[in-house]
């Protein structure tokens, strides 16, 4: 890579973090805003978060008995909120360094809920044995299994390992309702290097994983509003929008060819 290209992918790189860090920091990601509010009073997306937090807490009755596994915890914005609203117990998994050492322990800490749980670096696609060999309540993966897409197979197999017949598992992601080819312009944002796949798709891999689903729930209608928020901030930061291009989302999104859904599951016993 020439270092005009290497200073581009830097200042890119840069530019969005700066973003996230300042509409909604802790956390990557829009967030559950009614569909029904005014966006124009809404000046960034942490009380989006905080509420979204709040909503999983209450839909999956975490509490202080409960011990939770968040795979690709990103900053730890939410582990940290559920932690603190619940004083449930957690490991916390995410795979850049930076985000768990420089991020999530200070978070953490700041929040009061360092002895509840831990942080550590990883993937979710090879979880340790030191994870594995842990028992939880809940596992949460919000926003990041789109990541693994081609390799589905092996993340729900780490997945099924963290479990046992009462485990709930909630994932929040993404998946398209046309051909790829014809979301161009959304993968101008998104930036993949493979097709995401769609709810179909997903489901059959659930059920070859031997996971069975509990609920499905399109929360798109909660995340645009996101969007609009964020959007109204990158047009400020950058109108250009060569770089901050979440309209070609909101577009993705607003048109149905993108949903943002919620699966619960439930692992099934496999034969010995």
């Amino acid at each position: 890579m020439s270092s005009t290209a290497n200073d581009l992918l830097m200042y890119s790189d840069q530019l969005m973090n700066d973003l996230w860090n300042d509409v909604a920091p802790g956390y990557f990601n829009f967030g559950r805003i009614s569909p029904d509010a005014d966006t124009d009073k809404i000046p960034d997306l942490k009380q989006a978060n905080e509420d979204m937090a709040d909503w999983i807490v209450a839909k999956l009755g975490i509490n202080k008995d409960s011990h939770i596994l968040d795979l690709a915890c990103g900053t730890g914005g939410y582990t940290v909120r559920i932690a603190q609203l619940t004083g449930c117990r957690f490991i916390a998994v995410d795979i850049t360094e930076s985000y768990i050492e420089e991020e999530c322990k200070k978070r953490a800490e700041e929040y009061g809920v360092s002895d509840q749980g831990e942080f550590l670096v990883g993937s979710m696609m090879d979880l340790s044995e030191e994870i594995k060999n842990k028992k939880y309540t809940h596992i949460l993966c919000l926003g990041a299994m789109l990541y693994a897409h081609d390799q589905m197979d092996k993340f729900l197999q780490n997945v099924h390992s963290c479990c046992d017949e009462e485990t709930k598992v909630f994932i929040w992601d993404l998946a398209r309702n046309v051909p790829w080819e014809e979301l161009s312009e959304f993968n101008e944002h998104l930036k993949m290097e493979f097709p995401l796949l769609t709810k179909e798709n997903v489901l059959d891999q659930f059920k070859s994983a031997q996971f069975e689903l509990t609920d499905c729930e399109d929360t798109t209608p909660y995340v645009v509003p996101g969007l609009v928020v964020i959007d109204k901030e990158c047009r400020k930061r950058e109108p250009e929008l060569k770089i901050l291009d979440f309209y070609k989302a909101e577009r993705a999104f607003r048109a149905g060819t993108v949903l943002y859904l919620i699966y619960c599951l439930k692992a099934m016993k496999t034969a010995d």
